[in-house]
């Protein structure tokens, strides 16, 4: 896996959170979990967001399945391997 996104449709904006780096952890969280700092990058539109994620090495399949989901639930995951 080369990058993994969370994708957020906000008002007039796409956000993408950066969780790549994010692993599963080892042992049990506790109930108030762990905070962590992740890189997010903010679009204007889903067309700069799909040029951006195009240039990462997203596959046209699996951009038109984010595209669907922001506009069902406005949350997606993207993978890029």
């Amino acid at each position: 896996m080369k990058h993994r996104f969370l994708l957020h449709d906000l008002n007039h904006t796409v956000l993408a959170v950066d969780i790549t780096e994010m692993g599963i952890p080892k042992t049990p969280v506790e109930s108030e979990g762990q905070k962590q700092t992740v890189p997010s990058i903010r679009f204007r539109t889903w067309s700069h967001a799909k040029e951006y994620f195009t240039k990462l090495g997203a596959n046209s399949d699996s951009l038109v399945k984010v595209a669907d989901s922001l506009k069902k639930t406005a949350v997606a995951v993207l993978t890029i391997t």
